[in-house]
C-alpha cells in the first residue's frame, strides 16, 4: 500500500557515493562494506538518493544519528529535510527495490503529484540480506493557495 506521510528533519552520517549509473552497482556495495567495517555503534541504516546531475548520481549510504554525533573520518553528515513523501513497504530481495521505487513514481504520476529525485530507503543491515525496507520518494512542496 502506498501512503503519503510527513517525516521530520533527520540527520544521517555515512559514505558519500558520486558515480554514473553504470558504476553504481560496484560503488554502492563498496560503500556499504566500508560503512559496516567502521565501528559506529549504529543500528538504523539507510540509503539516501540525494541528486542526479549531468549523469552523476549522488547517494549516501549511512545511518541515522543525533545532531551532535561525531562524524567518523572519511564520512559525511547530511540533514534530511522535513518534508512530505510517498512511502511503500518492500519485503524481498534487494534487487527488487528499484521496482518499488518505480511503483512510487507511477503512483505520483497518476495522482498528479510532483515526485523528486530525493529518495530514502530504510532497512539495510550488515550483510545486505533481503528483508523489509521502507521506501520513500520526496514530493515537491505544494504551492500556497490563497483563497
Amino acid at each position: 500500500m502506498i501512503e503519503t506521510i510527513d517525516l521530520p528533519e533527520m540527520i544521517a552520517i555515512g559514505v558519500l557515493v558520486e558515480a554514473p549509473w553504470n558504476e553504481l552497482p560496484r560503488a554502492v556495495p563498496a560503500a556499504w562494506t566500508r560503512l559496516f567495517e567502521t565501528d559506529t555503534g549504529a543500528t538504523s541504516f539507510l540509503e539516501v538518493s540525494l541528486s542526479r546531475e549531468g549523469g552523476v548520481y549522488r547517494e549516501l549510504v549511512g545511518y541515522l544519528a543525533a545532531k551532535k554525533t561525531e562524524v567518523p573520518d572519511g564520512m559525511t553528515r547530511i540533514v534530511i529535510p522535513a518534508q512530505r513523501y510517498l512511502r511503500l513497504h518492500h519485503d524481498g530481495p534487494l534487487a527488487d527495490i528499484a521496482g518499488g521505487f518505480e511503483k512510487l513514481y507511477a503512483h505520483a504520476a497518476v495522482a498528479g503529484l510532483k515526485a523528486t529525485d530525493y529518495k530514502l530507503d530504510f532497512g539495510y543491515a550488515p550483510g545486505l540480506a533481503a528483508g523489509r525496507h521502507e521506501l520513500h520518494v520526496a514530493l515537491e512542496p505544494e504551492p500556497l493557495r490563497i483563497g
